[in-house]
């Protein structure tokens, strides 16, 4: 999984982040952040795509981060796509779409509603994945600070009447 976030974060970040930051992408954070997965899977949904043998791509589902640190995690408390990285070299085959469709069911029946996810700001690519899915921008935006960089984030959101597809 670890290989997989880099080499998407390389593939969908060029141009937007400084190569020498995605170059020297940290594997060992990414290392940490899938043992700490490992350690609490009570917290997310973490699913995971393959094609054979190989995992091509892994999601992670969870509530909202920042509203549930104000208001306490549970039904109510909106839902969050934390992650959907697909290696570069299986996009646009159905991997992400399936991985987005799943954790929206599995969000949906833990009453975490609406739906959100933070996407970088100028990622034609990621900005293309989430509003042909069905999410729409809310206004909201942030920082993000990868490696020193200071990244601009817009969220998007899931319209109330969505619907599931299969």
């Amino acid at each position: 999984m670890v290989q997989i976030r880099t080499a998407a974060w390389r593939a969908a970040y060029a141009g937007l982040v400084d190569a020498e930051v995605l170059a020297g992408l940290p594997e060992e954070a990414s290392e940490r952040y899938v043992r700490h997965l490992a350690e609490h899977p009570d917290l997310e949904l973490t699913l995971v795509a393959e094609k054979g043998p190989y995992v091509i791509g892994f999601a992670v589902f969870t509530w909202d981060r920042t509203e549930a640190r104000e208001e306490g995690a549970g039904p109510g408390v909106p839902g969050e796509v934390q992650m959907i990285y697909v290696h570069p070299d299986h996009w646009s085959r159905g991997a992400g779409r399936a991985l987005l469709r799943e954790g929206e069911r599995w969000l949906t029946e833990q009453g975490l509603l609406p739906i959100r996810v933070w996407e970088m700001e100028g990622s034609e690519a990621s900005h293309r994945f989430y509003t042909r899915y069905g999410f729409v921008p809310d206004g909201e935006r942030r920082t993000a600070e990868i490696s020193g960089a200071v990244l601009p984030c817009a969220r998007l959101a899931l319209p109330k009447d969505h619907q599931v597809d299969d």
